[in-house]
């Protein structure tokens, strides 16, 4: 089209029309690498590439000088790039630069995010357009009344992790879920969909090996509120025929414990309302509380006071019988560390995780030890979601010589099956494990999309996708999940492989994604992961510590109210569980819906932004 002839083209309307050929010529060059056959991923493919060849000019300048002269500065082009650019030059009297390349309006851009939304996450509820996924494990088994209030409040998703249970508590989730569903329909109280379900594959993380056990007093430890006051009953057994006294988690997900008492005790004479006293391991003296009896040799007791017991300890009750408490369950060695100390990091994952001696340092071993032949002198360790940091010093044969460097004044302890992360590591390691692949013939069967942990490059999800089409489920639901440096500068790639499957979404997992590229940096770059996934018209589940004080505590902290509100700008938002998850859900219900719902964008994006490997031929 050609501008008005009464109009002299200006220097700013020249140097944008330069800008737009120059972008256009490389996005074209690109496409040929990456061919489809349908026209929406085509779309799609070309606005990415135009944005990713945008990204690569310094536009600050020009974009002053389009706001000066009232024009739109370029700042929200994300889903529509070419065509963006096209509005402007016509208003500035310029034709617009001819292209083989598909140019999206922002109306085709968001039907075509919405299409694709829906056909991954589901119809979204009336009133709001970002769904709610929850994480849900074996505690919600024998929860009924909770799982209705999760579907009434808003939860539209659920989350399974595979990297915890088996497929034999992953079935009784999802049929838990589904006869709650039943049960709100016959009600008359059902939400009007079916409750969708996202399994995650474990994927190869890495993880803290097995600790060395000891026999030392069992920590009781009585539910506190907010305030670190105790709140309610440590509920728990006194068992005739139990061999150890120990702390286990019934089906239901609250913490018990067991305490064994001698067979010749007789449990028959304890009543209901009775009380039993004892002094603890610190001479402390705490009751214990009578509730039920079960059995002949089981009685239900409740704690209302945090206490330590150890083998000998006598419970004595009101009328002056005494029970005896039996032998301690050997617990995990407790091992802790602060700024200043050596850790050793064994490559033998056999290697039992030990606390320093003498002089002899503390040590831990990794569930993939083949990781740490990637691991070098000077490179960072992180354990347990960056709690614990520490330096590589040396690098021996049987391990690695860490220096911890945070935290510093306290010590943190270190458990076993906590993540580890190595951020200034290279790991090239396929995303798709033996025990993933096991676990995708479940997953096929149970679930409408999947997770793929740990993503690094496009051959993981080409991988998931010849997996499923072997398994006879071409068109299940695919979720990359954002958690590693190499994922973020590989995330154009994986968009356009991503646009060839008929679901496909990202996950910002921003748990171990902090650790990667440092708390610091994380707003940047979910920033920038949200954008490129508009720019792809790619549907996003932004993840991770989503109001996580309101979900464990009750109470929500003020940051975390905004950082929610975050939300708005993915197509879905994740919640972790925890005791006041059903709060959390009705607070973020709240705070997405569509009355709230507005965009939140960055007024220049082409600054500090994340460098895209291997999208164009000179990278490669």
């Amino acid at each position: 089209m050609k501008g008005d002839p009464d109009m002299q083209p200006s220097p700013l309307g020249e140097k944008l029309r330069t800008i737009c050929h120059e972008i256009a010529e490389q996005a074209a060059r690109a496409s040929a690498d990456y061919p489809f056959a349908d026209r929406d991923c085509e779309h799609s493919r070309d606005n990415l590439l135009a944005y990713l060849a945008l990204r690569e000019r310094d536009l600050r300048e020009l974009q002053l000088e389009l706001a000066e002269q009232g024009l739109s500065s370029l700042g929200r082009l994300e889903s529509n790039v070419l065509a963006s650019g096209r509005q402007v030059l016509k208003r500035l009297g310029l034709s617009v630069p001819p292209s083989a390349l598909h140019a999206p309006t922002s109306d085709q851009a968001r039907t075509l995010l919405a299409q694709r939304s829906r056909a991954l996450l589901g119809r979204p509820r009336e009133g709001r357009g970002t769904r709610i996924m929850v994480t849900l494990d074996a505690s919600v088994i024998h929860q009924a009344d909770l799982l209705e209030q999760l579907l009434l409040k808003g939860m539209d998703i659920a989350r399974i992790n595979c990297a915890h249970d088996s497929s034999p508590e992953w079935a009784l989730i999802i049929d838990a879920i589904r006869h709650a569903e039943e049960r709100l329909t016959r009600k008359g109280r059902g939400v009007g969909r079916r409750c969708r379900i996202l399994m995650d594959l474990a994927g190869p993380k890495v993880r803290t090996g097995p600790l060395a056990l000891e026999t030392r007093p069992l920590k009781l430890s009585v539910p506190k509120d907010p305030q670190g006051r105790p709140c309610r009953l440590l509920e728990g057994y006194l068992d005739s025929e139990a061999c150890e006294t120990e702390r286990v988690r019934i089906p239901g997900g609250v913490p018990h414990f067991v305490i064994a008492v001698s067979p010749q005790f007789d449990l028959v004479s304890l009543q209901p309302g009775e009380t039993l006293r004892f002094e603890d391991t610190r001479e402390r003296t705490r009751t214990l509380y009578v509730l039920e009896r079960m059995s002949p040799t089981r009685v239900q007791v409740g704690l209302e006071r945090t206490a330590y017991v150890q083998e000998g300890t006598a419970l004595r009750t009101e009328h002056g019988a005494v029970f005896m408490v039996g032998p301690v369950m050997a617990q995990p060695v407790d091992l802790r560390v602060q700024a200043g100390d050596t850790l050793l990091l064994y490559r033998d994952p056999k290697q039992l995780g030990h606390p320093a001696e003498g002089k002899s340092p503390a040590g831990i071993s990794c569930t993939l030890p083949e990781i740490l032949s990637c691991v070098k002198t000077g490179h960072r360790v992180f354990i347990d979601d960056g709690k614990i940091a520490a330096v590589v010093r040396t690098c021996g044969k049987d391990c690695l010589e860490l220096e911890i460097t945070a935290p510093r004044g306290i010590p943190a302890r270190i458990r076993s099956e906590k993540g580890l992360n190595f951020p200034d590591s290279t790991i090239d390691m396929p995303a798709l494990t033996a025990q993933d692949r096991q676990d995708l013939a479940f997953v096929v069967k149970h679930a409408n999309a999947v997770g793929l942990s740990f993503v690094h490059r496009p051959r993981d999800l080409y991988d998931l996708r010849d997996a499923l089409r072997d398994l006879g489920h071409a068109d299940m639901g695919i979720v990359v999940k954002i958690e590693t440096r190499e994922a973020i500068h590989r995330l154009a790639q994986l968009l356009l492989a991503g646009l060839d499957l008929p679901k496909f979404g990202v996950m910002i997992a921003r748990g171990d994604l902090a650790v990667e590229v440092g708390f610091e940096n994380l707003a940047l770059i979910q920033e920038d992961i949200l954008c490129l996934c508009e720019a792809a018209h790619v549907p996003v589940i932004w993840a991770t510590q989503v109001l996580e004080t309101l979900a464990k505590s009750g109470l929500p902290a003020r940051a975390e109210i905004t950082d929610a509100a975050m939300g708005q700008r993915a197509e879905c938002v994740m919640l972790n569980k925890g005791e006041y998850v059903l709060e959390a859900v009705e607070t973020l219900a709240g705070l997405l819906s569509s009355q709230e719902r507005h965009r939140i964008k960055k007024r220049n994006v082409f600054r500090d932004i994340t460098a895209q490997h291997g999208v164009f031929r000179t990278e490669r």
